[in-house]
């Protein structure tokens, strides 16, 4: 009994810092309802202790299992980011475990001199590490590099360091239960299997990174050759309405100065009203002409707003060119007091462009479903923090998207081109600055039926504002999305 109480203990506490570790790096906040994993932590201890009581070897790896499929279920994050986060938290919890034992051993060898008794000695010995490994990982999470967590999407090489460290956390805590190696081929081949097996995880997610940023690549290549192509068209179609206007320049140059001339003489003279009457009939066919070709030459001008950011530029006018081929109406409205703040609470512009990029399909292809397909994109100032929305008239967000947001990938518009990526990466780079989100169902605009509505404010809220029933259930469910009513 007294052995099966000193595991439990052991394996509740490594729960818990896993259980920790995984929020801490999945950047969700602490809240009543995460006492209930303590509950859990004690439940799948119990579960560990006798399913590994025979083989345990088996005690690691059913630890990474175990925490895994927990918070997969609890928070439902998509299966790549709880994968690469419970290895983590699950190598870091070991470490820690490792790090409790090295520096209570002074503190062990004071117990041993000074209790006598056995039982009291292992409860003191017990209480001593369980302390010391919860202090050393809330110790590791204040580190400025991991107290805000990871971002899958920021990654600079850290996320494949801390899979390859934690993995080997979990190999050695495995070999350390591996009695003789020589007579125990089996059990060395499941670890190199485990070991093999994790470690494709790295590669896998490394996979998926390249290709993403390939797609990211290619389509900032796509962006900007199509601008430079709208720019020769732009700099070819003023070349023609320079050549118009210099020949109208020249034409008038002469006939203007000759009629001011005619008509001096004739106010002069008047003995016809009859000439006068040409002549200003002349005159207003030649003012005409002016007006209709000034009319013309300021239509085909470019009306779109102008930054001082190049790369900004391209994306408004790579959205626009987007929905004109959807044939959509899209506005842009841009405060220019937002730009530089927006450029610098994104330093990667390629975040950037991406969020704005993605926010623009998803709105065309709402809007492709509908009869009267408007878009209104804003740059502005939400207090001092800048923001950007987007309004569209297309049909509301599906409820199973609104359930999975942020978490896996979804899409119901898989037939005209949604794949789901976009939201999905939309998150993760909410995540990497903090900004937060808002979904707006009840636009005070007539002509729109939703907005989106991203804010780099450093508070990471994730706000819906809906009239529909069904959305507050969902959001009720989930406790990182607030519901709002108007």
């Amino acid at each position: 009994m007294e052995a099966f109480l000193l595991a439990l203990s052991k394996y509740s506490v490594l729960f818990i810092c896993g259980f920790y570790g995984y929020l801490k790096l999945a950047k969700i906040k602490l809240k009543l309802i995460n006492l209930l994993d303590v509950l859990i932590a004690v439940a799948f201890a119990c579960a560990l202790y006798f399913a590994t009581n025979k083989v345990r070897l088996l005690l690691p790896v059913c630890f990474l299992l175990l925490t895994f499929l927990y918070t997969l279920v609890r928070y439902r994050r998509s299966l790549l980011t709880t994968v690469t986060l419970s290895v983590i938290s699950c190598g870091i919890a070991i470490f820690t475990m490792v790090i409790a034992f090295i520096v209570s051993i002074p503190m062990e060898f004071i117990v041993f001199k000074f209790v006598l008794h056995e039982t009291v000695r292992n409860a003191i010995i017990a209480v001593l590490l369980c302390s010391l490994q919860m202090i050393t990982t809330f110790l590791i999470f204040r580190i400025k590099r991991l107290r805000s967590g990871i971002s899958l999407q920021n990654n600079n090489g850290t996320i494949e360091l801390l899979l390859l460290t934690s993995i080997l956390s979990i190999f050695f805590y495995s070999a350390f239960y591996i009695k003789n190696i020589t007579q125990s081929p089996m059990e060395l081949i499941m670890m190199t299997l485990v070991f093999c097996g994790l470690g494709i995880i790295i590669l896998w997610r490394k996979h998926v990174t390249n290709s993403y940023h390939d797609q990211i690549q290619k389509r900032n290549e796509i962006m900007y050759e199509s601008r430079i192509e709208e720019y020769e068209k732009e700099k070819h179609a003023l070349l023609e309405q320079n050549a118009e206007l210099s020949k109208i320049i020249h034409r008038d140059n002469k006939l203007i100065p000759a009629m001011v001339t005619a008509v001096k003489k004739l106010i002069a003279d008047a003995p016809n009203k009859k000439d006068l009457k040409e002549l200003l009939s002349q005159l207003e066919e030649l003012s005409a002409e002016h007006s209709e070709i000034i009319n013309n030459y300021q239509q085909k001008a470019d009306t779109l707003p102008k930054t001082e950011n190049i790369a900004l530029n391209a994306v408004i006018h790579f959205i626009y060119n987007k929905a004109l081929q959807a044939d959509a109406e899209i506005e842009f409205i841009v405060d220019e007091q937002a730009v530089n703040p927006l450029l610098q609470c994104v330093k990667d512009h390629t975040d950037l462009n991406t969020i704005l990029c993605d926010l623009g399909e998803n709105a065309i292809i709402a809007t492709k479903s509908v009869e009267r397909r408007k878009i209104c994109v804003i740059f502005a100032m939400d207090g001092t923090s800048p923001c950007v929305t987007f309004f569209d008239s297309g049909k509301p967000f599906d409820e199973k998207v609104i359930a999975n947001m942020g978490r896996r990938r979804i899409s119901t518009h898989i037939s005209e081109g949604g794949s789901g990526i976009g939201l999905m990466t939309l998150f993760e780079i909410l995540n990497k600055y903090n900004a937060s989100y808002c979904l707006d169902e009840t636009p005070e605009n007539a002509d729109y039926t939703k907005s989106v509505k991203i804010t780099f404010d450093a508070l990471h809220n994730i706000n819906v504002i809906s009239e529909r029933n069904s959305v507050k259930k969902i959001c009720q469910l989930r406790s990182d999305i607030n519901f709002l009513n108007k």
